[in-house]
């Protein structure tokens, strides 16, 4: 049985975006356009040129690179593909590819354009990558744009009368940073999936690192108390090893071993149904479901029905943008009528969080959030930014064409009270409501009330919860700064379930890269730490000398000084 290095849980963007980072050398975070490009010709060219020593004054040619590492760079060849600095191994209950799920649920939703704007990616190497990508390949008209979301569509008047109704305090600056107001666009679901092939491409993250395992439960102690026979698979190096704490990952497969775990796992509980009077107990019924849950939709019923020409209803609880895509979508696929019960207002805004938590750019927002004084006060901040489920501007004018032919029926201030399954004609009877509204007979009800996140329920966790306590707030765990479960175990997490650190944006695209770019530096400085990497150097490199000081020095991880001498004396 092998140690690997890393150990990532979850191959959805998150995974994608942190095991990307793990293997780019000049991320966009860290280092300026001028100095991406110098460095990675430094490493391609570098060692190739005449050098002249400063002590003798005389020129020498330096040390060649090997012939197996002649290839492009990081940034536009495969330089990464052959990376192996780190063994890192990505584990995916849903697939053996990237974004297995992602992509299903988008094809089942029939999910056209992603709601989220460019800079919003997976690529660590440039923020504005998924625009560059779309202008390189002459896709831009795949990008939609975003009319009045900020910029020039804003007009004087309209800036003047929104600055006059903030007032004139301290801390009511705009909404946006002014360098960011400009329209914003988002790009299509082939656009998107298509850069995600080529980042995957360049950074050599192919088949061969991912297994198709669900994880069944975590552990982290000493390798000492593992059982003889696993001891024996794992110990191979020397006897000090059986002091060296590594993670136990037990799965529906085996168990896999690793010094350092990546917990990308989105929500990481399953979908829960509301508990609603007359509801079928069995989680897999064939009159209801969750939105995650949907293999077939219409389900195989309600098809027959529309197939033979026969009237339908269907109900969809949830007031956010799912329940949207899938009543549109039902009745496209035939569905006669769709009714939609959410239990607030109908709220409109362009993506998941408020336009001030969107900008490019560090804004107001997310500095007062940094500098929260407790972990309660970044929860409150998080709920209030989000304000749960919502739907865009777009689809409010789809769902306003549907209600007004009568296709749709909207139910807002609406709870679903009980409901009666018929299993012969396999219909939904007396459906009740907390309001006065008639609700006829339904064949299928779909729940798109989205995912609930709770560390205290996860059920792989629960023995790394008794060995290794974690305070939490709202459900997310209070991990230190670095992103790690604490201090002494190398458990990173990203995504919604890192959000007391990364804020509101932590479940979307926006909190993938961010919290890759945090993780991988500290993931680095453990394997150092335990001896997988050697300090002030990568293991890739395939070389010594001035690239590793330039690297050094250039993102001030280490002491500059000693990477300016590093590079004098070369």
């Amino acid at each position: 049985m092998h140690v690997h290095d890393v150990l990532i849980i979850g191959a959805g963007p998150a995974g994608l975006a942190a095991a990307a980072r793990l293997r780019e050398h000049t991320p966009s975070a860290t280092f300026t356009d001028d100095e991406h490009q110098r460095y990675h010709w430094i490493r391609k060219h570098g060692r190739k040129m005449n050098v002249k020593n400063y002590k003798t004054n005389q020129d020498s040619l330096s040390t060649s690179r090997p012939a197996s590492d002649t290839s492009d760079c990081g940034c536009n060849g495969d330089t990464a593909a052959g990376d192996t600095s780190i063994d890192m191994l990505v584990l995916d209950a849903d697939g053996t590819d990237w974004m297995s799920k992602w992509n299903r649920l988008f094809k089942t939703f029939g999910i056209n354009h992603l709601r989220s704007p460019m800079f919003f990616q997976i690529d660590p190497a440039d923020r504005d990558a998924l625009l560059g990508y779309a202008y390189e390949k002459g896709r831009e008209r795949e990008l939609q744009a975003l009319p009045g979301c900020a910029g020039k569509e804003i007009s004087k008047h309209r800036k003047k009368k929104k600055l006059n109704s903030r007032g004139r305090f301290p801390g009511s600056g705009p909404d946006v940073d002014e360098r960011d107001r400009k329209d914003y666009f988002t790009p299509s679901t082939n656009l998107f999936t298509s850069h995600c092939e080529e980042v995957i491409r360049r950074y050599g993250l192919g088949p061969d690192l991912l297994r198709q395992e669900r994880v069944m439960d975590i552990s982290y102690d000493e390798a000492s108390s593992f059982d003889n026979i696993e001891h024996d698979c794992v110990i191979s190096d020397d006897a000090s090893n059986k002091n060296q704490k590594i993670f136990r990952v037990k799965t529906d497969q085996g168990v896999r071993y690793a010094n350092v775990v990546i917990l990308a796992v989105g929500p990481g509980n399953a979908p829960s149904i509301p508990s609603v009077p007359g509801l079928p107990t069995p989680s897999l019924h064939e009159g209801y479901t969750h939105a995650m849950q949907i293999k077939q939709f219409p389900p195989p019923h309600v098809a027959a029905k529309i197939k033979a020409r026969c009237s339908t209803n269907m109900l969809i609880v949830g007031g956010g943008l799912t329940s949207v895509q899938l009543a549109d979508l039902a009745i496209k696929r035939g569905v006669t009528k769709v009714h939609l019960l959410m239990r607030g207002p109908l709220k409109v805004k362009y993506f998941d969080v408020d336009l001030d938590w969107v900008g490019k750019f560090r804004n107001f927002n997310q500095a007062a959030f940094w500098s929260a004084d407790t972990d309660e006060e970044r929860f409150e901040m998080i709920t209030q930014a989000r304000n749960g489920g919502s739907m865009t501007p777009r689809y409010r004018k789809v769902l306003d064409a549907h209600v007004a032919s009568g296709r749709i029926v909207l139910h807002t201030h609406t709870a679903l009270s009980s409901v009666e399954w018929d299993s012969g004609t396999k219909v939904w009877t007396n459906v009740k409501v907390s309001t006065d509204v008639p609700i006829p007979a339904n064949d299928y009800v779909v729940f798109a009330t989205g995912i609930q996140s709770d560390i205290r329920t996860i059920p792989f966790l629960q023995t790394l919860q008794q060995q290794h306590p974690i305070d939490y707030v709202g459900g997310l765990p209070c991990l230190n700064d670095d992103l790690m479960w604490n201090d002494d175990v190398p458990l990173f997490i990203t995504g919604r379930l890192a959000g007391l650190r990364l804020g509101p944006g932590a479940p979307n695209l926006v909190g993938a890269r961010i919290g890759a770019e945090r993780i991988a530096w500290n993931v680095e400085d453990e394997l150092k730490k335990m001896g997988k990497l050697k300090k002030g150097e990568r293991r890739d490199s395939g070389y010594e000398g001035s690239v590793d000081e330039y690297e050094s020095y250039a993102s001030a991880r280490e002491n500059r000084f000693a990477g300016l001498a590093g590079m004098g004396e070369e």
